[in-house]
């Protein structure tokens, strides 16, 4: 059965190989792209959510949270992931005072991130500092777990290859098969150790990481299990070298040669070539030290000398390999000293150097002096040790090109300013076109179209054109044309929205009143609302209000919360309630405000007008006594209907029975 080990051990090397090279581009390190609302805002209007945007795929992470800058926390709930690059955060509700928020996702290669913003509710206030605080990328605990699970991949790995390339042709393997398995046995302890701490740090996210992470760990027991019998049950010493070859698969699978801007073929295949030399050389000098010493002293010479001609390739491959893997992570020279990836590069080379130096030395003038290499080996081993916890610092760093991207995207990407509001006197009427707020006005035979993106910045260069003029730049996200009396048609890059606009103004100031009156003095109030940021992204809810003070919510197939005075409770969907102290509401408020302007009729009993303080556009129908039946807001990466079913009627708001 031991005689089957070469051809099963030089067939998971083959697999390996071809699985590397097969394998697909994976989503990977993701970049913060901006924040709604964004870091230091000033908001009149309370948001609902907090939207954190990265390039990439991410999975919700285990440290958000929302707190007002008292320390109440002011998050309902887990957050979702939206569209697999957006993370959603929602707030129970809020009143004026300073918040902060910590964000935190995890990117499909495993590597956790995390920031903090902070904003304020109430025109006037000043930009608010966040009080809560973000770890940094690399933390000791993930670097310890990733150096014992790179030292026990390396150290199983190269144990199995010392032991089919050097000890079994010279007919030694079944003589040194005892500890050949303690070494084994010791690799696949530190290998589960380290992946089991990964999975851990990980978390649920579901990433390819923990993927990955989690069948090294199954890998690794199941090989530690073989190698623990194997001095009972000599067959399992090949079921040992088997699992020694599928776990040293992992780190590759789970690492940036898989990130989607790594070249397909090349990068896992000089990861992987760089990582099996590298574990030749490391689990060569263990066996080497503590399998070799037991041999016959007149076969240890032999077996110095064969394993040095086999880590003397090991050590060109290395340098040569570390090299083409530098170039794939670095996109300029200068991110070698101006980033903390090129850095731990330096460090890892400085240790690497005089290690050639000293092995050259024990392979040149020791290899007849057993017990003198021995000792030598040792030391080797130490400062490799050295190597692979740099290494354990550099997979848990961004790669030197992914980090310079997102400070240059910093620096590029600067808040830009909101588009100018519509001149007074104009119509206007505001629609969704997907994830775009798209604003119309007309006055005097002019129409101006505003675009608003999800971040509140307008949104330039489009093609526009309204009926068959085609409409110029105006500023940030503005775009001016002359118009018919009435136009109807806005093309925006090949998608047409129709607006309905009266032939002759009238003011619709007298129904605004009445509205804002109805919701202000109603004693109870219902009504259903639809919040969208894009036609994928749609949450619907049920709400009802008991003035003064007195609230309850439901999302459909989400969380639900009842506000009762200086209390509330709020639960997952199924779960428990949770009690917690709340600043008390005053309610019921209409979501515009006083300086609405812009009051237009555009049907029987509907009005149209702008609210510069959110800003946002409203489209509201009232029924025959003004109260409002249909409220259709328009604003940045916030379309949301709002359809009132009950004034005043009986309404019951009690504290949850469980």
């Amino acid at each position: 059965m031991i005689g089957a080990a070469t051809r099963v051990g030089r067939g998971i090397l083959v697999a390996g190989l071809l699985a590397l090279a097969a394998a697909s581009p994976a989503w990977a390190h993701a970049s913060f792209v901006r924040s709604t609302p964004a870091d230091g805002a000033v908001l009149a209007q309370a948001p609902r959510v907090v939207r954190v945007e990265f390039d990439d795929d991410v999975r919700i992470g285990p440290r958000n949270a929302a707190v007002a800058n008292g320390g109440r926390s002011v998050l309902a709930g887990r957050g979702r992931i939206v569209g697999g690059k957006t993370l959603v955060l929602a707030l129970r509700s809020l009143r004026e005072g300073d918040y902060s928020v910590r964000w935190s996702v995890v990117s499909d290669d495993g590597h956790q991130e995390e920031g903090v913003l902070a904003f304020a509710v109430g025109t006037g206030r000043a930009p608010p500092v966040a009080t809560l605080t973000a770890r940094g990328i690399v933390t000791w605990e993930r670097v310890l777990a990733r150096t014992l699970f790179f030292l026990g991949v390396l150290a199983a790995f190269g144990a199995a290859v010392f032991s089919l390339w050097v000890l079994r042709p010279l007919r030694l393997d079944r003589a040194l098969l005892r500890p050949q398995a303690h070494v084994l046995f010791f690799g696949f302890l530190l290998a589960f150790l380290g992946s089991d701490a990964l999975i851990h740090a990980a978390g649920a996210s579901g990433t390819r990481f923990e993927r990955v992470v989690q069948a090294a760990a199954t890998i690794a027991a199941v090989g530690g299990a073989a190698a623990a019998l194997a001095p009972v049950y000599p067959w399992l010493l090949s079921v040992a070298w088997a699992a020694a070859g599928l776990l040293f698969l992992c780190p590759t699978l789970s690492g940036h040669a898989l990130d989607r801007d790594q070249p397909r073929v090349l990068a896992p295949l000089a990861d992987f070539v760089h990582l099996g030399t590298a574990a030749i050389w490391f689990g060569g000098l263990v066996s080497l030290a503590f399998v070799a010493w037991r041999a016959p002293d007149a076969m240890r010479p032999q077996i110095a000398r064969r394993f040095s001609r086999l880590a003397l390739g090991s050590v060109v491959a290395i340098a040569l390999t570390g090299v083409a893997r530098a170039l794939t992570e670095l996109s300029a020279v200068s991110q070698v000293w101006s980033t903390s990836y090129g850095r731990t590069i330096i460090v890892k080379t400085a240790l690497f150097v005089p290690l050639i130096g000293l092995a050259w030395l024990n392979r040149a003038l020791l290899l007849d002096a057993f017990a003198r290499l021995r000792r030598s080996a040792l030391v080797e081993l130490a400062i490799l040790s050295g190597i692979v916890v740099a290494v354990g610092v550099l997979t848990d760093l961004r790669p030197g090109r992914v980090a310079a991207a997102a400070r240059v995207a910093e620096v590029a990407s600067p808040s830009a300013p909101l588009p100018p509001p519509p001149p007074r006197g104009a119509f206007v009427d505001a629609k969704q076109l997907r994830t775009l707020a798209v604003a119309f006005a007309v006055k005097n035979a002019k129409a101006t179209v505003t675009v608003l993106g999800p971040d509140n910045s307008g949104v330039n260069g489009l093609d526009v054109r309204v009926d068959a003029f085609r409409a110029r730049p105006c500023g940030d996200g503005c775009y001016r044309t002359l118009a018919t009396a009435t136009p109807s048609e806005v093309k925006i890059g090949g998608r047409v929205l129709d607006f309905d606009v009266p032939l002759r103004l009238r003011s619709g100031a007298a129904i605004l009143r009445r509205a804002t009156r109805a919701i202000a003095t109603a004693r109870t109030l219902e009504y259903s609302e639809r919040l969208a940021s894009s036609p994928e992204d749609v949450q619907e809810s049920s709400v009802r209000i008991v003035a003064p003070d007195r609230l309850a919510y439901r999302v459909r197939g989400g969380p639900e919360g009842i506000v009762i005075g200086n209390r509330r409770w709020d639960r997952a969907r199924g779960g428990r309630w949770v009690p917690t102290a709340q600043t008390p509401l005053r309610l019921p408020v209409p979501y515009w405000s006083r300086a609405s302007r812009n009051v237009y009729v555009v049907a029987p009993r509907t009005i149209t007008f702008f609210d510069p303080r959110l800003p946002a556009w409203f489209h509201l129908r009232v029924d025959a006594r003004g109260r409002p039946v249909e409220m259709r807001m328009t604003a940045a990466a916030h379309f949301m209907v709002d359809r009132y079913s009950g004034f005043d009627r009986p309404v019951d708001i009690s504290p949850p029975s469980r």
